[in-house]
């Protein structure tokens, strides 16, 4: 009797009780399955190619942060190049290092004098490269970390963004020391370290051909065909141009190193199996949610510090893997393509529910202060979105998440500022508009 109890039990739990909990896993809401189930169209192409391109170059155009690298002119005036070294300011506040210790004013004053202000001349000529590593991109030509406090170590006020091996450069300016070049990027100026960039000429910046992209969250780049001698790990949205060779076990790359007299391009290995695609992801609602649940669980890093994401980074990786180029910083984003609704407009919060209402699975972007996410749907009534996300108030604490998750957007109903549905500044989709989308704007105004 007992040896039948225990196959009847064993019966019920194969064919009955694991393929319920597997139904139940697929559809929950923290798989991408349960949300692509929902669109009407999820494989239905959102932009074409051409209107990729132009929607890059509207992007492009709004923010003067960002640039197409090899439009970049053989020579920067005097005064141009002199705002862009001195658009972010010293702060005027007390900064610590990452021990807590207060910064005085002669760590500040030898700053100054090493991003060598003096040598500025009336004309600067601009010299051009690649990431032969991956850098941190600086507000100013220091490596170490400033805090606004000793208890926010995870927030340096110096981080810009993280900047790919494989990434176009040009060279604007160089500290006093030799150590830092100050750089125009493809989505930011800043400060890099010299060492990790190769210098080379102009004509290294036209790139065509075939190229593959990597669509998982990171992917390992090798020097040798055993695929044993690991040269980088690069990052979601990386391209790559492929050279001809038919390899069974590996697509074969052009990688920029630095040879004796500057930029050199070397044969690399990226895996077949990695999670790569030759040529970029057709732009649809299914690949965006796709890619977005691919880093689902990866821990925050502000500024993409330590080779990590924040909300900005995770948004734009999502994108760059469909040839979607997105400014770095969430306002920026917040701004991107077709706005529905934005703060900055005469509008009142009845106006911003309902562009919530009626926005777009997968394609549309959500903005409160100071952070940017992605919106899934509504499950049940209530709207839900993916984001990289270091915590939140509730109540007066901190709830830290320090991850990718998917939460709802009543989270944060028990803080002062209200759930997050209620702290909107932002609705857009990641699109051109068209005439009719123009017309039903909401508020009276367009950036």
């Amino acid at each position: 009797m007992k040896t039948r109890s225990l196959a009847t039990s064993l019966f019920f739990l194969i064919f009955f009780l694991l393929p319920s909990l597997a139904v139940a896993a697929r559809t929950g809401v923290t798989t991408p399955d349960y949300w692509i189930r929902k669109l009407k169209t999820p494989e239905k192409a959102v932009l074409t190619d051409g209107e990729i391109e132009a929607l890059n170059r509207s992007i492009l155009e709004g923010d003067d942060q960002m640039a197409e690298v090899s439009a970049m002119p053989d020579l920067v005036s005097g005064s141009t190049l002199w705002g862009w070294l001195n658009e972010d300011l010293f702060p005027t506040v007390q900064r610590y290092d990452v021990d807590g210790i207060p910064l005085d004013d002669g760590f500040f004053a030898d700053l100054a004098y090493n991003m060598n202000l003096p040598g500025v001349t009336d004309e600067n000529p601009v010299r051009f490269g690649f990431l032969i590593e991956r850098a941190d991109i600086r507000a100013f030509p220091e490596g170490r970390p400033v805090l606004k406090a000793p208890e926010k170590a995870a927030f340096d006020t110096f981080q810009y963004s993280s900047i790919a091996p494989g990434e176009p450069v040009a060279l604007l300016h160089t500290s006093m020391d030799g150590l830092w070049g100050f750089f125009q990027t493809r989505i930011v100026r800043g400060w890099l370290p010299l060492e990790k960039v190769a210098l080379g000429e102009r004509e290294e910046l036209d790139r065509t051909g075939d190229f593959v992209v990597v669509t998982g969250s990171s992917a390992d780049v090798f020097s040798d065909l055993k695929l044993k001698k690991n040269i980088a790990s690069v990052p979601m949205g990386s391209v790559f141009y492929l050279v001809k060779k038919r390899l069974k076990n590996a697509w074969a790359v052009r990688y920029p190193a630095r040879g004796p007299d500057g930029l050199v391009w070397i044969d690399a290995y990226i895996k077949k199996g990695a999670d790569v695609s030759k040529g970029f992801l057709p732009y649809t609602k299914k690949n965006v949610i796709r890619q977005a649940f691919k880093m689902l669980g990866e821990e925050y890093g502000w500024g993409g510090r330590d080779g990590k994401r924040d909300c900005s980074e995770f948004i734009r990786s999502i994108f760059a893997t469909m040839g979607v180029r997105l400014p770095r910083n969430s306002s920026r984003q917040a701004v991107a393509g077709d706005v529905r609704a934005h703060e900055d407009y005469d509008i009142t919060r009845e106006d911003m529910a309902l562009a919530l209402d009626e926005a777009e699975p997968g394609i549309t972007l959500l903005g409160t202060p100071g952070h940017i996410m992605l919106y899934l749907g509504e499950r049940k009534g209530v709207p839900y979105v993916i984001h990289q996300i270091f915590g939140y108030m509730d109540n007066s604490r901190l709830k830290i998440i320090n991850k990718v998750a998917v939460t709802d957007l009543n989270i944060g109903s028990r803080s002062k500022s209200g759930p997050f549905r209620d702290r909107l500044k932002s609705v857009n989709y990641i699109k051109r508009p068209s005439e009719a989308d123009s017309a039903a704007l909401i508020g009276p105004q367009r950036f």
